[in-house]
């Protein structure tokens, strides 16, 4: 093949991406998958192009028939150049926190998937084929490989389910690392000539993945903390993430011999999970639409360059190779099916994962369609001068021939498929609702319609025609009785559930909260609102209350900390963790307030009275709760929760500051260059305004130990001593201090917060300057009662050996508590006897 110049390269790229452009309306108006579309069209003009060169008809067209049959098209071509920005891309659409709903399933049908489907292919073509049996599998590694560009565009054009959707894109990310592993270990295989030992081989296998998957989350963080880093520079961070799948794929592939796609989809993954707090709202838009823009770009020239080829690699096929083909194919058809109806069943029995219904897996089973990476790995055979010809030829038909089938057959039937199964309709629930919506939207749009026109003065006679239309809509959707189904309170209140929880997180990632919030407090809070909906519609207002009070119950970290605090006396730790769940309730409270306003003015016309009314209600739980906690927190850490506060409101500043210069320029009431002036005169000072980001723990012990009454006596000698045997305890809202039955350890006195003492069915509350375990300790005997702390408690902890020593030496102090126990076991009496009186 003639070397072609570097211009007449570039130009017959153009001349290919202007192709792709246009075939897009083609698709459309067909109604085929886009890919599949141009996937013919780049048979026909690879043959149309060679046709041309070779006929003796006419010698016109030679140059321009060149310019494609010779194109240096070759795997690398596929593989290093356009793949791993596709991967990356389809990494980074998909939402991490509801994959990992679908973990189980998408492992299953993509791992156990891949090699069921390279075991059962290899078996099948080995059967009807004189190809060895380590061929076969290198065939069915090779077509193990799905495309999910044609069916994920179909599935969003047509409406299909999201989870549908979701189960699809996980499932060809890592289905396309785990054959490509697979495949570089059987070349590797037949390479040898049989001389590889299996064990090593899984070995191989095995290393490649893990390498891969431990790569991609090394080189995602970095990631993470280089665009942190570069917060103020956006051209900066979109150059990061755009280069950075192909260092990780070429070092990976190259350098470190591990697999290059796990570890691009891996980073690709860390970076959906983590990225989007570390961008300003705008800038995290233009990435996105960036890196979509690329892989539209990537994703057509792998379908019409991988046509181009499809002549090449079909010259030698004959009327027998059919028969193969066909075998593969139903081979791999019936591997899906034994994910689909066999696995996942017994998955869903041991609630490994949810059910997946019949229509779905259908879809999903026939919706494997191979394309570009399959031909790209046929290509790398057929490149590759240590494999005999026979192979070269055997895999290049069967591996084209197999993907022209997926594409041509299975493609441009499954939106007929999915018609038929109804996958393209919304559900009861969905339907009923949307009546409501588009009554109410065309409501709104013919009201604004004639306050516009009245407004700028136009033809009432043309308003009231226009506004016609939307009157004669609003009657066709009263009138129809083809569907009508009430939408019960139940249904009405997850709707408003699931509805404010998605307003939560838009406004946790709205422009003007950006940067008040820390990344990884907000990664907290994504993490928190996915778990809000999920219980919304599992288990409606419970779930839903219990889920959003998780952040505040105490965590095993939290635990951690706490005891690294009292007997290791580590004081930063537990401060930062402090003053993140400080922060933390206060944004939450600010949403929750927001989200007070957004259901009264946004929801009351859609769910009716009695759902606002109950969703207010929650809401009010929510914010009460919130305020509980948040009222400890600012009565043990009042400086900080001012310096919080003031943080808020200066960065709330900050943002309206821009804001109004961004009008002003867009308005065109001032220059460029004095909106870039502004603009950095704002950062500045912006930026050299810092805060603490954690509380101050070292509380005033002395001053607080002279307001127990119990202490009152002492000499300030024997104060400083006591101070010195002194432990810090932190407890979260509903930890337990001790239970009944325990060994007493010592006396404990409330520095802040409040404790809940429950003996029997009797509950008593302490507070601030209150003590609590001095019976025990009195009467040497275990705990007669349990108590648990009822907010975020501070408590100070005398322990046993010295509680006794000081009894003691002052036999006053002794008597001082015998009194107080007294009079405590006094009243226990005597609330059980009106108890037993009642």
């Amino acid at each position: 093949m003639p070397e072609l110049p570097v211009s007449d390269i570039v130009l017959t790229i153009s001349a290919l991406l202007i192709v792709i452009a246009c075939t897009q309306p083609l698709a459309r108006r067909t109604g085929l998958p886009f890919t599949v579309v141009l996937g013919i069209i780049g048979v026909i003009i690879a043959s149309g192009a060679s046709w041309l060169l070779h006929t003796r008809l006419t010698d016109q067209f030679n140059e321009v028939a060149a310019l494609v049959v010779n194109m240096p098209v070759s795997s690398a071509t596929f593989l290093d150049v356009l793949l791993p920005i596709l991967l990356f891309q389809g990494a980074i659409t998909i939402d991490v926190r509801r994959l990992t709903k679908d973990t189980v399933p998408v492992i299953f049908l993509a791992v156990l998937g891949v090699f069921i489907a390279i075991a059962l292919i290899g078996g099948a073509v080995s059967l009807v084929s004189s190809a060895p049996l380590v061929i076969c599998l290198l065939f069915g590694a090779i077509v193990a490989t799905t495309d999910p560009s044609a069916v994920i565009s179909l599935f969003r054009d047509l409406g299909a389910p999201e989870r549908l959707t979701r189960l699809v894109e996980g499932e060809s990310l890592l289905n396309d690392a785990t054959a490509i592993a697979a495949f570089g270990a059987f070349l590797t295989l037949i390479i040898s000539g049989g001389g590889y030992e299996p064990g090593l081989l899984v070995q191989q296998l095995g290393f490649a993945f893990l390498g891969g998957v431990i790569t991609g989350v090394i080189c995602g963080r970095i990631a993470i903390t280089l665009i942190s880093w570069l917060s103020s520079f956006r051209s900066a961070q979109l150059t990061i993430t755009v280069a950075l799948p192909f260092v990780i794929y070429i070092l990976a592939k190259n350098y470190i011999q591990i697999s290059g796609v796990v570890a691009v989809v891996t980073s690709g993954l860390v970076l959906s999970a983590m990225a989007r707090p570390r961008f300003e709202p705008e800038t995290f838009k233009f990435f996105q639409e960036t890196l979509e823009q690329l892989a539209w770009w990537a994703g057509g020239l792998v379908f019409i360059l991988a046509a181009l080829v499809v002549p090449d690699l079909l010259s030698d096929f004959v009327l027998s190779d059919v028969l193969i083909i066909l075998t593969a194919v139903i081979a791999a058809l019936i591997a899906r099916a034994v994910i689909l109806f066999g696995i996942f069943p017994l998955l869903a029995a041991l609630k490994l994962t949810q059910r997946v219904d019949n229509p779905t897996k259908i879809v999903i089973v026939w919706g494997g369609l191979r394309g570009a990476v399959t031909l790209a790995l046929a290509l790398a055979v057929t490149e590759n001068p240590l494999i005999d010809r026979e192979t070269q030829r055997f895999i290049a038909i069967q591996a084209t021939g197999f993907a022209l089938f997926t594409l041509l057959i299975q493609g441009t039937t499954l939106t007929a498929l999915m018609k038929w199964l109804k996958l393209d309709q919304l559900s009861p629930i969905e339907r009923a609702f949307r009546i409501q919506v588009l009554t109410q939207s065309l409501s709104t749009v013919k009201s604004s319609l004639n306050n516009f026109a009245t407004r700028f003065q136009l033809d009432p006679r043309l308003t009231e025609q226009t506004a016609q239309q939307y009157i004669n809509r609003l009657s066709r959707i009263a009138d129809d009785k083809s569907y009508k189904q009430e939408i019960n309170d139940q249904d009405r209140l997850i709707i408003g559930l699931v509805a404010l929880t998605n307003q939560e997180k838009s406004l946790l990632l709205d422009q003007r909260l950006s940067g008040i919030l820390r990344h990884d407090l907000v990664d907290r809070y994504l993490l928190v609102i996915e778990d809000m909906i999920d219980a919304a519609r599992e288990s409606g207002r419970e779930g839903y209350i219990s889920a959003a009070k998780k952040p505040y119950r105490h965590s095993t970290k939290f635990r951690i900390l706490s005891w690294a605090h009292t007997h290791l006396g580590f004081n930063r730790p537990i401060a930062s963790h402090l003053g993140k769940h400080f922060h933390f309730l206060l944004i939450n409270r600010i949403l929750v307030l927001e989200l007070k306003s957004f259901l009264d003015q946004r929801l009351q016309n859609l769910l009716g009275t009695q759902s606002v009314t109950v969703l207010q209600e929650i809401l009010d739980q929510r914010l009460d709760s919130i305020e509980r906690h948040l009222a400890a927190l600012r009565l043990q850490y009042p400086k900080f929760a001012k310096t919080l506060d003031r943080r808020i409101l200066e960065r709330i500043a900050y943002r309206d500051e821009l804001e109004q210069i961004k009008n002003f320029r867009d308005a065109g009431i001032i220059s460029l260059d004095l909106a870039r002036s502004l603009t950095s005169e704002a950062n500045f000072f912006h930026a050299a305004r810092r805060s603490q980001t954690h509380v101050d723990i070292k509380s005033k012990t002395a001053e607080l130990l002279t307001a127990f009454p119990v202490f009152k006596n002492l000499e300030v000698s024997e104060l400083t001593q006591v101070i010195k045997e002194l432990h810090p305890r932190v407890l979260a809202d509903g930890a337990y201090v001790f239970k009944k039955g325990d060994k007493a350890d010592g006396l404990y006195f409330i520095e802040s917060g409040a404790v809940e003492i429950r003996v029997g069915d009797d509950v008593h509350r302490l507070g601030q300057g209150d003590f609590f375990g001095e019976m025990a300790l009195l009467n040497e005997t275990n705990r007669s009662a349990s108590v648990k702390s009822i907010s975020f408690s501070h408590l100070l902890l005398l322990e046993k050996d010295t509680f006794h020593e000081l009894a003691r030496t002052h036999p006053d102090w002794r008597s001082s508590l015998s009194d107080v126990a007294t009079k405590r076991k006094t009243m226990n009496r005597e609330t059980r006897t009106d108890l037993k009186t009642d």
